[in-house]
């Protein structure tokens, strides 16, 4: 459970990490290349690599909003392991 506050710095972190158009809309990458037929990737600021994965991008993001994080991880185990 995370409070009204942090939500918002939840939406905020979220919302800032994704590249816009000029209209303020995120931008969608058009791809074949999904996990399931609800997919969508849109543009986001910075980059992927092994040091920086997905993961990574999520135990910032629970940083940001004050909840139970790792110090730094590439995988979702140790992320898992702070939960329930």
């Amino acid at each position: 459970m995370i409070s009204a506050a942090q939500y918002q710095k939840l939406v905020g972190h979220i919302t800032d990490s994704f590249q816009k158009n000029a209209n303020g809309y995120f931008i969608n990458i058009k791809t074949d290349a999904n996990y399931g037929v609800t997919d969508a990737f849109y543009e986001a600021k910075g980059s992927y690599s092994m040091l920086t994965t997905c993961n990574t991008w999520g135990n910032n993001t629970l940083k940001v909003t004050g909840a139970k994080a790792c110090l730094w991880t590439a995988f979702d185990t140790a992320i898992f392991e702070k939960y329930e």
